[in-house]
């Protein structure tokens, strides 16, 4: 298995872009299967960026189109590293992935939180490591400087109703803190969370659930959207933990694949370190759509 070391001696010979784009190459030869990878700095330490140039967004479409044009559409290994990030720019990616290929397979060789995770559930197969995980999918809004789950926005108003219906001297803190959320998210929250696992029971229906019945599609819904059934927003979601209830293969079973796809992430984790690069999509015929930010 490559550990980073062992790759950053190879990329030195080379670039790290031009290095990720043989090894892209490289995979595709073994599979078969048009090949794209979408990852982030997220995980990376750099200097602190604003949380779009890190997170799913809508600009991302364009850098899947950039990827899929002039590509195979039988099958898709699409590799994602990614913290999450918009709710409803996430839902109009994987719609184009439907309808661009009928078959999908999501590899994930560390993380794939929130939006992340709803990109995996929306594959025919999800393919990790034993150091790999997902999160919970429950959406977010974006405010001010970076994305918050919608429970959370929730909770802190539920919390808020409770303390001030038992000591009304606390409304003026609590004031304080609730003017930071713009007026009309609460309830917009609400819609959404409601709204979210419905979606998410559909989209595991359409593909990686598709033989499950109706009930065990709604107990994995429920796992993984519910804030309550975690303790944090970002806590990971193993392996083991899926095994049973989505399509999940062990990519640790198959080394020369796993070689393959950890030496890509690992270069992807150089490019970051060494370019002011903070997101990047492309594919195996090394085609790019690249997010830089410089804080200088």
């Amino acid at each position: 298995m490559p550990t980073w070391d062992k790759v950053l001696e190879e990329v030195d010979q080379l670039n790290p872009l031009t290095y990720l784009k043989n090894c892209l190459s490289e995979l595709y030869q073994a599979t078969g299967r048009t090949t794209i990878s979408y990852m982030s700095a997220f995980s990376v330490i750099k200097p602190v960026v604003p949380s779009p140039f890190h997170s799913i967004i809508d600009q991302d479409i364009q850098g899947f189109m950039t990827c899929i044009q002039g590509t195979d559409k039988s099958a898709l290994d699409l590799i994602i590293h990614t913290p999450g990030g918009d709710y409803e720019a996430t839902k109009r990616i994987i719609s184009y992935l439907h309808q661009t290929f009928p078959n999908i397979r999501v590899i994930i060789p560390h993380l794939a939180m929130s939006g992340g995770t709803l990109i995996a559930c929306a594959a025919d197969e999800i393919c990790m490591g034993p150091y790999s995980s997902i999160g919970p999918t429950d959406p977010q809004f974006f405010l001010k400087e970076g994305y918050v789950p919608v429970q959370a926005i929730i909770d802190e108003f539920n919390l808020a109703f409770d303390e001030v219906s038992k000591n009304p001297a606390k409304a003026l803190l609590w004031n304080e803190r609730l003017k930071q959320i713009p007026f009309g998210k609460f309830k917009a929250a609400i819609v959404m969370q409601d709204n979210s696992n419905k979606y998410l029971v559909d989209l595991l229906k359409k593909r990686n659930c598709k033989n499950k019945t109706s009930q065990e599609i709604e107990d994995i819904a429920n796992f993984l959207n519910r804030h309550e059934q975690h303790s944090s927003h970002g806590q990971g979601i193993f392996l083991n933990d899926l095994q049973g209830k989505l399509n999940v293969s062990d990519l640790h079973q198959d080394k020369e694949i796993e070689d393959k796809i950890l030496t890509i992430y690992h270069t992807a984790t150089i490019l970051f370190q060494r370019t002011s690069a903070q997101k990047i999509i492309i594919n195996h015929l090394g085609r790019s759509h690249i997010n830089n930010y410089s804080p200088n």
